[in-house]
């Protein structure tokens, strides 16, 4: 049986780690993070990628998503014969935490938590916010240096909205990025956390998946959703509304 694994990079430094420990892991083809960013964007490239794999393989397959719900952006990904695979969350947090992750650990009364992981370190994080003169000098070739500051200044005020920085640490992976995630969360200006974390999802999605609690496997002319409760759940592709 084929099998692939489609995950956003997020996620790489975490698989490299399993990987490292003789985890023998699927084909693996990771997407860039900001895809997140618009969610039509992010369903556009998961589908293309399992066409692809899709018109190479004709035998029985299985596709791993390493991916939640994402603002409903994976709402609509299907597939014409292989099996996907999906955890039954909302967001990469759940699957860094270990676990689904609830209202308190996104939103406390002081604000929301401004989560951060070696991925979302590595992915944008690190440049976003570590390198401010290079960015800025960018900035200034494209817009002049009165708005380049103006700019740089709006965009370090939004932080000032999360009551911290949460770095989400795995014990595998201790010692490794808390140093430079505590620099991130003091160029920002914001207190910095650690969550503790486990590999108990991405280890048992590779291994197949097999708890549907907690994964869902979504056959061919399904896609996922979630219903009124929030459970991610399989639901025909024809009935859903993405709108």
């Amino acid at each position: 049986m084929a099998t692939l694994l489609i995950s956003c990079e997020i996620f790489r430094p975490e698989l490299e780690l399993l990987a490292g420990e003789g985890i023998e892991l699927p084909e693996t083809v990771f997407l860039e993070a900001q895809l997140h960013n618009i969610p039509e964007k992010l369903r556009n490239s998961v589908q293309d990628v399992i066409d692809d794999f899709e018109d190479t393989h004709s035998e029985a397959s299985t596709i791993f998503l390493s991916y939640g719900l994402c603002g409903r952006g994976m709402c609509g990904v299907h597939s014409r014969r292989a099996t996907l695979v999906v955890p039954r969350i909302h967001d990469c947090i759940s699957m860094l935490l270990g676990q689904e992750h609830n209202k308190e650990h996104a939103v406390t009364r002081e604000g929301a938590i401004y989560w951060s992981s070696p991925g979302y370190l590595e992915s944008f994080q690190i440049n976003l916010h570590l390198h401010y003169d290079i960015r800025l000098a960018q900035f200034e070739e494209k817009f002049g240096k009165a708005k380049a500051l103006r700019m740089m200044k709006a965009e370090q005020a939004i932080y000032r909205n999360y009551h911290c920085l949460g770095y989400i640490s795995w014990p595998e992976m201790k010692g490794r990025y808390e140093e430079t995630a505590r620099e991130v969360a003091e160029t920002v200006g914001i207190p910095y956390t650690e969550y503790a974390g486990n590999s108990s999802f991405l280890r048992e999605m590779i291994a197949g998946g097999h708890n549907r609690q907690r994964f869902l496997h979504i056959e061919p002319g399904y896609t996922m959703d979630m219903d009124m409760d929030g459970t991610i759940i399989a639901v025909p592709l024809a009935d859903l509304n993405i709108q």
